[in-house]
Formats: C-alpha cells, structure tokens, sequence
C-alpha cells in the first residue's frame, strides 16, 4: 500500500527523515487530542491488560511513538489524510498502538482481517518490532505460555528421614 499513497513513481517510495518525523509529530498531537476528548466523555472506552480495566493513555508512549514511526516510514502522509487510515487512527486512539499491532498481526475478528489488510506493507516493520520488545508485544502469550513451560525439578526427599540421611546425594 506504500506505493499507492506515495508521491511519485517509484513502485517503494521512501520518506525523508524530515518527513518521517513530520509525520510522528502529527500522529502524536493526533492521537492525544482523540484520547483526551475520549477521556472528557463518560462512557470513554477501557481496555483489559492483564485482567485489570485500563484506559490506554493519554500521551502517546516510547513504544507507541515507535509505531507511529513504522507507519510513518511505511505510509507517510497518507496514514494521517487517506480515509483508508481512518479506521487505524480510531484504533491507535481507542485501543493503543500495542493493541493495534497484535491485531493486525494476529486478530482472528472481521474487523482485524480488515485493518491486517489495511496495513500489510508494515506487517514486517510490526514484527521487527515484535521481535525487539516481545515482553511488551506478547506479554499474554508469556502468560499463557508459563503454564506449558517445564518446571524445575523438585528436590527429592527420602521417606527414611530418621537414618539421618538427607535425601538427593544418590
């Protein structure tokens, strides 16, 4: 999709550095205004980290900016003004770039197939990303996964305590 919005001809147009923090700066003055007017509403929306209600936060996060970052280097300009982004920008408001990331990766809903299609040209960038900080990507995997993980074996301990003999030293 990169090529779709880019200006010029090149079938993978790159955005300047320039560019690319342009870009940045205006998703994050962006998305903190669509957090903040959700904030000043009663019903805003809460999200679930690890069981506890969370609103995601108002001032976009180191981890949250570098998102912004692969969509600014991935898109450009689009991802703010393209009215296919649209449905993105609600996301990254609403749920928080994290959130955006797994489901573009990895959501199995209607509306995940969509924003997955949406942004396929940074399905890589998300999983370098993924790649770099698992413990903030896939922290629910880990939890789901410590339960599959082998456990360390328990010290063994003799039934015959009363000879004196400490059970393990076999």
């Amino acid at each position: 999709m990169a090529q779709d919005f880019a200006d010029g001809d090149d079938e993978f147009a790159e955005f300047s550095d320039a560019a690319v923090a342009r870009v940045v700066l205006a998703l994050d003055q962006a998305i903190t205004r669509r957090r903040q007017l959700a904030a000043a509403t009663v019903n805003a929306k809460l999200r679930i980290v690890l069981g506890t209600w969370v609103p995601p936060p108002l001032k976009p996060t180191r981890i949250e900016l570098a998102v912004f970052t692969v969509l600014a280097q991935t898109y450009g300009p689009a991802v703010l003004h393209h009215p296919d982004f649209t449905p993105v920008l609600e996301d990254l408001a609403e749920c928080g770039a994290v959130v955006l990331v797994q489901r573009a990766l990895w959501g199995e809903q209607l509306d995940d197939v969509r924003l997955a299609a949406r942004l396929l040209d940074a399905r890589i960038p998300f999983e370098i990303l993924c790649g770099t900080w698992p413990e903030v990507f896939m922290a629910q995997a880990h939890a789901e996964l410590q339960g599959f993980r082998p456990q360390p074996p328990k010290s063994p301990k003799s039934p015959m305590a009363s000879d004196g003999e400490e059970g393990g030293d076999d």
